[in-house]
């Protein structure tokens, strides 16, 4: 795990985070999917790109893709190069308030490589990791501009909190087969 927290300046951040919350090209889309038997609409919004017709398919839906837009083309690169992987997906969360979530959970899909770098933007949010359920986790405090690169295998969380947040924006690169 390697936690970088001013990957961005305060200035890249905020031209970033502005570009995501007002550019009509995100289309962020609220997704429902079926878990335990019951349809449950998720406690966020979403938007991805990625290399040209490539499809990531998780939780039941598809997410293809039709290329990089300009705005996160150097983006990309930079991530890759710090990551030392080439991503060819990215998937952005958008959390409007604190009351917005990201479950425990595991990004071990077979058709994706485990490595994550994940981007923040926007209000500072806590992420939570452990090895497995019932074992001790470990709180990261995400600012913007952040980056962290972990294994996705490992159980993740982002919780809730009563806290007034501002929006928060998280691209999760990944290197989809």
């Amino acid at each position: 795990m390697e936690y970088v927290q001013n990957f961005l300046s305060d200035q890249e951040a905020q031209a970033l985070t502005a570009w995501c919350t007002h550019s009509d090209i995100l289309g962020w889309q609220k997704e429902t999917f079926s878990i335990y038997g019951r349809t449950v609409t998720a406690p966020r919004t979403a938007a991805w790109f990625g290399d040209d017709g490539l499809n990531y398919r998780y939780s039941g839906i598809d997410h293809a893709t039709s290329g990089w837009p300009d705005q996160l083309v150097d983006l990309h690169s930079r991530v890759n190069e710090r990551a030392g992987c080439r991503f060819n997906f990215v998937l952005l969360n958008r959390y409007d308030d604190g009351s917005q979530y990201m479950g425990w959970h595991r990004d071990d899909e077979v058709a994706a490589e485990p490595l994550i770098a994940s981007l923040s933007l926007g209000g500072c949010r806590r992420f939570r990791y452990r090895t497995g359920p019932g074992t001790a986790s470990t709180a990261i405090d995400l600012g913007a501009g952040s980056l962290l690169i972990f294994d996705g295998r490992l159980q993740h969380t982002l919780t809730r909190t009563a806290r007034r947040v501002p929006v928060r924006i998280n691209l999760t690169f990944r290197l989809i087969h």
